[in-house]
């Protein structure tokens, strides 16, 4: 056994040992954090403390013999690589099911063979609270009861866990010119929205929904450009409580229309809103608000209203000003991911030693080096086989060459604040090193998809579900298909609902929402190809009625490997665009 599977083993150990005290059956152990965000540090996930992957998304479930863990198509191959699998069972879930899904399903099998009832420990401040209500409904008739365990058996097993810091760690001041919207005009839509609602305030706990209302961002957790802070919007102010970075003067002094308080004041606040014996309503969105907190603010004397946040839909339509910002830091990255590639090629064609992780290290290299304040996410660069998995992590032992493919999928920060996402694959080889036909077929029908998706004309109330069709639909006529969405809301954070591009989505577009474009085809032991652009939709001109899909983003295209025989009139014109950078 390695040293790794010893300690992991350790570790489960451990946790059975809490679950022994605390008399349950099983425990549900979460990818995201008390923030519910899908990038978690590596040292304060209890996900990853426990079974060693690492993968963003990945729910546990751990009983006294046996133990799970659940992952979607990106995370197949990964998480048979990170985990021990002689204690771990993978479960492998196929497109449209999710981890909360496949975790109940596998309890109420449990439930059924052991003909008694389960407990099953939970971490209510891990659980938004309609996940939680949907879990509850799948299990509803079933011999399972469900626990609250707070602190989790996994952080008593593991201890407490400071939390870290890998930039700076202060707040960043915006200048609110570049984002359209001053924090006193988005406090009065707040408190616009609740009027009518009979609600005293808006409890906000998503990380990019307080960086949206106060104009502000951090960059103390890898991937992200939030920090860590809670916020109650009243009919009059902002009041926001910093968990870690520093409050001084001078971030009081520019955020004039934020109050800036301790917990015991935020708290406070909460208890003051009531009058004259009533209970104050307060807004809480089921949504991104964990069940511990929903629980906090119901002692505290609030009578907790679920309903969704106004700041979602807000956020997620870019003012003008805001998609000026994104587009000037698209426009950056797309050079750091085009220049990325000449590095690649000239040093493979001088014959140095690249490693997948050799390539990772020189793009972050260079978005540092254009002025990113931090990646969006870990690079994915995953050369030749390796192609075929679909969030591969990169390996310091594949070394590049040519006459393969490489897929580079990388995104980052600037000062803006907005998250960047792009991917290429790309031919690795000098002049006279030519792809195969078949490695140029593969990259074709991905781009015709791509290009269905990013000039589709669609009504103003299609959904995403029906923009995934069509940026499919060259695919389905050869008989192929990518099992991951085609695409996903970006803002202040990679990855935003709404909107949604998939199979599922039913997120009707509105003009200012940015989202990905990115189809692809993975064939095990031949490789795979994914392109990938940040798009917006825009009113048709011909019909009032209509949308325009129209791509954010124009990093070149690899033409070594388009075959121009399977392209279509109307393709060829957008590649002739494309490439001068017309929409």
């Amino acid at each position: 056994m390695s040293e790794a599977n010893h300690d992991h083993a350790a570790r489960l150990a451990a946790v059975r040992a809490e679950m022994q005290r605390l008399a349950l059956d099983y425990l549900i152990v979460r990818s995201t954090d008390r923030y519910l965000n899908e990038y978690v540090p590596h040292d304060e996930s209890t996900r990853e403390w426990l079974t060693g992957f690492s993968g963003s998304l990945g729910d546990a479930l751990v009983g006294h013999e046996a133990a799970w863990l659940f992952v979607d198509g990106r995370y197949h191959a990964q998480a048979d690589r990170e985990v021990d699998l002689s204690r771990w069972t993978v479960v492998k879930n196929t497109l449209g099911v999710s981890n909360e899904r496949a975790c109940g399903e596998r309890l109420i099998e449990l439930a059924k063979a052991r003909g008694a009832a389960l407990a099953v420990g939970y971490e209510p401040d891990r659980y938004a609270v309609s996940t939680l209500e949907a879990f509850e409904k799948q299990l509803l008739g079933h011999a399972i009861a469900l626990r609250p365990a707070s602190p989790s058996p996994v952080e008593a097993a593991r201890g407490a866990v400071a939390p870290g810091i890998i930039g700076t760690g202060r707040v960043r001041v915006l200048d609110e010119a570049s984002v359209g919207r001053t924090v006193r005009e988005k406090v009065a839509d707040v408190a616009a929205w609740l009027a009518p609602r009979r609600a005293s305030a808006l409890w906000v706990s998503k990380l990019d929904e307080i960086a949206w209302l106060t104009n502000l961002r951090g960059d103390e957790m890898a991937y992200q450009a939030t920090f860590r802070a809670e916020a109650l919007v009243t009919a009059t102010e902002l009041l926001v409580h910093v968990h870690v970075a520093p409050v001084d003067d001078a971030l009081r002094a520019a955020r004039p229309a934020v109050r800036f308080v301790s917990l015991q004041e935020l708290r406070s606040a909460v208890a003051a809103l009531g009058a004259a014996g009533a209970k104050a309503r307060v807004v809480a969105d089921p949504a991104s608000v964990s069940v511990a907190q929903r629980d906090a603010l119901a002692a505290l004397g609030a009578e907790v209203v679920p309903l969704a946040s106004p700041v979602v839909a807000a956020k997620a339509k870019k003012n003008p000003a805001e998609l000026a910002a994104m587009k000037r830091a698209l426009g950056r990255a797309d050079g750091v991911v085009a220049e990325a590639q000449r590095w690649l090629k000239a040093r493979v064609a001088e014959g140095a030693r690249v490693s997948e992780v050799d390539f990772a290290r020189e793009v972050e290299r260079l978005f540092l080096a254009a002025g990113a304040v931090g990646l969006s996410f870990k690079v994915i660069s995953a050369f030749g086989l390796n192609g075929a998995i679909v969030h591969h992590p990169p390996s310091e032992t594949t070394l590049v060459r040519e006459g393969e493919l490489m897929l580079l999928d990388t995104g980052c920060y600037f000062e803006e604040g907005y998250a960047t996402d792009l991917t290429r694959t790309f031919f690795v080889g000098r002049p006279g090193v030519e792809p195969t036909a078949a490695q140029k077929r593969l990259f074709t029908l991905v781009l015709k998809a791509a290009i269905a998706g990013m000039t589709a004309r669609i009504p103003r109330n299609a959904n995403g579900a029906q923009l995934d069709g069509i940026t499919r639909a060259p695919l389905w006529r050869e008989g192929v298909d990518f099992a991951h969405g085609t695409g996903h809301g970006v803002g202040i954070n990679v990855h935003e609902a709404p909107p949604g591009v998939s199979k599922l989505s039913t997120t009707q577009f509105e003009e200012g929402h940015v989202f990905s474009i990115e189809p692809g085809l993975y064939v095990e032991g031949v490789g795979g190809v994914r392109i990938e652009n940040l798009c917006t939709v825009v009113a048709d001109p011909a019909q009032a009625d209509w949308l325009r899909v129209v791509p954010l983003t124009f990093s070149p295209l690899d033409e070594r490997l388009i075959d121009d025989a399977l392209l279509d009139a109307a393709e060829r014109e957008f590649l002739v665009n494309y490439a001068a950078n017309k929409q």
